[in-house]
């Protein structure tokens, strides 16, 4: 991958004028995603959101993850639904595109966005210590974090932003800003980051009160299944040196304030019960300007990365082949909308595909979302 790829921005520019219809960039699932690639299934220790506003989150959850390589009109979509919390904590993104480059253990000489992220996620030479290391078969090529906060202070401006970044084999490349998007309302609004320079789009509707619990809550729920609204992106595949064939594979995680805490909420999944990994992996606070993040997921049972070619998550969501089939035809269809019907008002797991306890309205448009064959 070249650094005039991500520098190339009236490529990008007129990318970004070619549409994919089906795909609104608001945070909201569209029925185009098809079935999630993963789902969470570690309770998050970074705060659950119960609060149900678009714009504010008093926690942090990865409940699943959806992809959409659209390679006609040349575009990543990405859809992670749950939560990020509205105090500046990061969705630190990472996207393995290309083959035999990238970086498996981020290095020390890699672009300078926001505040420094890079340079706490990677490698200190100077001092002998690795910075974050990926699982084994994931060499990411690309970076993309995301924040949301209330820049007034008084909860009337809540704002995202994001900055994007070529992580290439052998370091430096080019990183950018790619600005800001601003809640009118952040309790009912929406928002649209909407990069004109390099053609990113992002949102954020932090409205879930489902998913997983909080970890160590008596009862807390395990399954990410049947969230609906998230965080959401679209990039133009230029930007991330895709070479049209190879699988795309992500890894995403919430990050602290200052690119120095890793969460427990990682897609796809720790292991069961994994609490917060910190700066150390074990839920300890390093700080500094290096290698703030010492932290080997190679060395952590499961791969912390899931593909575009993986097989979809959710599998069996109401005793069908996926989430949504009722009816367990291989389809969902007008059937399980006359199956759903039969549900309301109960708490039947099976109905309730946002997760919000009782089987009503909002499933429904849940079940819409997800119409269409299984596979």
């Amino acid at each position: 991958m070249k650094t005039k790829v991500l520098a190339s921005c009236s490529l990008a520019v007129a990318l970004a004028s070619a549409s994919f219809g089906q795909i609104a960039i608001d945070g909201v699932l569209d029925a185009a995603y098809g079935n999630p690639k993963v789902a969470q299934s570690v309770p998050t220790q970074f705060g659950n959101a119960p609060g149900g506003l678009n714009g504010w989150a008093d926690g942090s959850e990865l409940d699943g993850a959806w992809i959409k390589v659209d390679a006609d009109a040349g575009f990543l979509y990405l859809f992670f639904s749950g939560n990020l919390q509205s105090n500046f904590n990061k969705l630190e993104v990472f996207i393995d595109t290309v083959p035999g480059e990238g970086q498996n253990i981020l290095r020390d000489n890699n672009p300078e966005v926001d505040f420094a992220a890079l340079d706490r996620l990677g490698e200190d030479t100077a001092n002998g210590i690795l910075g974050l290391k990926f699982d084994e078969g994931f060499a990411p090529d690309f970076f993309l974090t995301t924040t949301i906060g209330d820049t007034s202070g008084e909860g009337t401006a809540c704002t995202q932003f994001a900055n994007i970044a070529q992580l290439l084999t052998l370091g430096a490349g080019v990183g950018a800003y790619i600005g800001n998007g601003l809640f009118a309302d952040p309790i009912a609004g929406s928002n649209l980051l909407d990069d004109q320079v390099y053609g990113c789009q992002l949102s954020i509707n932090n409205s879930n009160a489902g998913g997983v619990g909080g970890l160590g809550d008596e009862g807390a729920s395990e399954d990410g299944c049947g969230v609906t609204t998230g965080i959401e992106m679209k990039i133009p595949l230029v930007l991330t040196g895709w070479d049209g064939t190879a699988p795309i594979k992500v890894c995403a995680f919430v990050n602290g304030q200052g690119h120095d805490y890793a969460s427990n909420q990682f897609l796809s999944p720790l292991p069961a019960a994994t609490g917060n990994l910190g700066g150390d992996g074990l839920g300890g606070y390093i700080g500094g300007s290096r290698a703030a993040l010492r932290i080997d997921l190679a060395t952590i049972a499961g791969d912390q990365f899931f593909s575009s070619d993986g097989p979809d998550a959710c599998q069996g969501g109401g005793g069908g082949g996926c989430a949504g089939d009722l009816d367990a035809s291989g389809t969902v269809d007008a059937g399980d909308i006359g199956s759903l019907l039969l549900l309301f008002g109960s708490s039947d797991a099976a109905g309730d595909l946002d997760a919000s306890g009782t089987v009503d309205a909002g499933d429904i448009g849940s079940l819409l979302l997800l119409f269409g064959d299984c596979d």
